[in-house]
């Protein structure tokens, strides 16, 4: 994974294969601190604690396609290059949370990457699903809410036109709170 919106679609797939109906998505930047916590909470078959304690091996996976698992081994490497963590929380039948803290003013910060593309594939391939996107920096916050979306009749994402709105809606707003971020952060 070479950037942070690699890192989401890869964990939210997992939500997805766990039947989740509702998928958070958070980007929780502190300046004070130099961190990004970036977490992923579903409502999915959750996991075993046996299941859990497997997750950062490369070579677990629930999957019946493939041997290997690298996408939560992958996050937890990559947040603790920069001195950051990983934890995962998750109750068989109530969901998961994965969270991972990276450290911003480490070189080895990962990028961000295309998280509106990212997000809208999500939206597009989904449908039935809730998800709530949050990207905070401090006291600044952008959130899209499918559910919001849908009372003010937003609903189709596949078609071209809305996806391309949709995208733009979402980098237009990440863009102008990406303004207060702090010049020594690796975040880009």
């Amino acid at each position: 994974m070479v950037d942070l919106a690699m890192h989401m679609m890869d964990i939210v797939q997992n939500s997805i294969r766990a039947n989740a109906s509702k998928i958070e998505i958070d980007f929780l930047e502190e300046s004070r601190k130099a961190t990004l916590t970036f977490s992923v909470k579903d409502n999915g078959s959750g996991m075993t604690p046996e299941t859990v304690a497997k997750l950062e091996d490369p070579f677990f996976t629930s999957r019946t396609t493939r041997r290997v698992g690298l996408g939560v081994p992958f996050l937890k490497m990559s947040s603790e290059q920069t001195g950051g963590s990983l934890k995962i929380e998750s109750e068989l039948g109530t969901g998961t949370t994965i969270e991972a803290v990276y450290k911003t003013d480490n070189p080895d910060c990962l990028p961000l990457g295309d998280l509106g593309g990212y997000l809208v594939l999500l939206l597009i391939a989904n449908p039935g699903i809730h998800f709530s996107f949050c990207y905070r920096i401090d006291e600044n916050e952008f959130l899209l809410d499918t559910l919001e979306l849908a009372e003010q009749g937003i609903t189709e994402f596949s078609n071209n036109e809305m996806a391309s709105a949709i995208k733009e809606y979402i980098n237009e707003n990440l863009k102008e709170i990406f303004e207060d971020r702090p010049k020594e952060s690796f975040l880009c």
